[in-house]
């Protein structure tokens, strides 16, 4: 668990991804929806670091609770079928071709309300270890059976690339990290 104030993080430039960025593409899976990230490439060009990802839901299925990149600007653009997209409280409708920027720090979240499989390919930048946060929820059981101990230390460790966006950070921050040390103690966390 890192216990270092979030201004204190590292930058991206000083941590190293925990990811094999030689092994693209890649794939995970929800096997419980059906949803899958394919990681396509991570890189640097005059823009900086960057992560492209496809994101692929089914009908009926969204890409979880509303979350925010405290550091990261996205940009989602449909590859195929529509995307209902929310950011912060303004909703959107997406369809193939179009993109929508999202800002850091701002809420967002999509779903496949239509009847064909959604794509998304999302660019991240800077990515910082969003890859990694996002395998390890993915482990955790994204949509079916979540373990909450594996969630929580997760939230925990990668804030600085992810959190919810539905709890006040002033309130989820000193509760994520109380909860992720009782999950190290019950010895749950997979990430020490």
């Amino acid at each position: 668990m890192n216990s270092l104030p979030d201004e204190q993080l590292l930058s991206e430039s000083e941590r190293s991804p925990e990811i094999d960025t030689g092994a693209y593409p890649n794939t995970i899976e929800d096997l419980s929806t059906g949803a899958s990230i394919t990681f396509l490439e991570r890189g640097v060009d005059e823009q900086g670091t960057y992560l492209i990802m496809d994101g692929v839901l089914p009908p009926g299925t969204d890409s979880g609770p509303a979350r925010l990149h405290p550091r990261s600007e996205a940009r989602s653009q449909v590859i195929a079928g529509r995307a209902d997209v929310t950011v912060r409280s303004d909703s959107y409708v997406l369809l193939p071709g179009e993109s929508l920027p999202i800002a850091p720090g701002e809420a967002h979240s999509i779903r496949n309300r239509g009847d064909d499989t959604l794509v998304v390919r999302t660019t991240l930048r800077p990515p910082g270890e969003f890859e990694a946060a996002i395998r390890a929820l993915y482990e955790a059981g994204a949509g079916g059976q979540p373990d909450l101990f594996v969630i929580v230390a997760v939230l925990s460790h990668y804030r600085a690339d992810v959190r919810l966006a539905g709890i006040p950070w002033f309130v989820q921050r000193p509760l994520l990290s109380a909860l992720a040390g009782i999950v190290t103690m019950l010895g749950r966390n997979p990430l020490t």
